[in-house]
């Protein structure tokens, strides 16, 4: 075996041993009585009518054991309640019935003080996300997909300002399959920290603001299937000096790729199924036709069909 190869394998296994080091249910992984409370709390009010939540409870002992719970050796450090598809809306919803659980259940999460991980699927939230609340806490990891972001449950959502409180520690943010139907803030361009961004399966209008191009650490960007995203690509992707992975496919998005993309010839790029024309940068000529097709009918040059003369 080469040496880069058992490298990379040695580099592997230190990963998933600090993963398993932090992340364990080992008898030593133990939730404190106050993060105890803080979920059962939580739980107190949301409605759970298939009881996806049904280990949670005083007699269920170490709350760590909990279903979606993740703990490292001093308690609570992840929430992740990947919930299975609703049936007839039967999922974990906060109460619409009780004024004040939106205030209730992310003050139970903000006293979850070691949380570094928050991913949620098909919770429904009913309201916007908690993140005045949940910014006093170390956030590394807000996921949110499948759960409505609107006011009290109407159609519409958006990210409030207060997603600049953690400009010092988020990392990845994920908003996909969400009620979001208006821009992103600019607020989102003092997450200095963030490596990897996704807004998808929404109905926002656009994929701005431009000075997301000013967030070095970027290094994965996915922004498919929003519809009503029209107009012309974005550039500011191009400015981002440590981009991997680029995904803007399956919008609505027209006109030519503009003459910037050729800086991406070594990024991940995904095109595909928008409505874009015109030739394609030559220095993407080296990219597989699935970057491009299907859709974009009306564009040509390697790796697709030669241009009209």
């Amino acid at each position: 075996m080469e040496y880069g190869s058992k490298a990379r394998i040695g580099y592997v296994a230190v990963l998933l041993c600090i993963f398993l080091s932090f992340f364990t249910y080992s008898a030593m992984a133990q939730c404190s009585l106050e993060e105890s409370r803080a979920l059962l709390k939580f739980k107190s009010v949301v409605l759970d009518p298939r009881d996806d939540l049904g280990d949670w409870g005083p007699e269920s002992g170490n709350c760590c054991g909990w279903r979606g719970v993740l703990c490292s050796r001093s308690g609570v450090g992840g929430i992740d309640l990947d919930l299975d598809v609703p049936i007839r809306g039967r999922t974990v919803t906060i109460d619409p019935n009780n004024p004040q659980a939106l205030v209730i259940a992310y003050e139970a999460l903000s006293k979850l003080s070691q949380l570094v991980i928050f991913r949620t699927n098909w919770v429904s939230w009913r309201g916007p996300l908690p993140l005045r609340e949940l910014s006093k806490l170390p956030l590394r990891e807000i996921v949110i997909r499948n759960g409505d972001i609107g006011n009290q449950g109407r159609f519409g959502g958006s990210l409030q300002n207060d997603i600049s409180n953690f400009a010092g520690t988020l990392e990845i943010l994920v908003i996909q399959g969400s009620s979001y139907n208006t821009g992103l803030p600019s607020a989102l361009c003092k997450l200095k920290n963030l490596k990897e961004l996704e807004v998808s399966q929404s109905w926002i209008p656009n994929l701005g603001p431009a000075c997301l191009g000013s967030l070095t650490s970027l290094e994965k960007v996915r922004m498919q299937m929003n519809r009503k995203a029209t107009g012309g690509l974005p550039t500011w992707p191009t400015r981002l000096p440590n981009l991997k992975v680029l995904d803007f496919s399956n919008n609505a998005h027209s006109g030519s790729i503009p003459a910037q993309y050729g800086r991406l010839a070594n990024v991940q790029l995904s095109l595909a199924g928008n409505r874009l024309s015109s030739r394609i940068p030559p220095a993407l000529s080296g990219k597989p036709e699935s970057t491009f097709r299907p859709g974009n009918e009306g564009l040509c040059g390697a790796p697709l069909q030669a241009c009209p003369a």
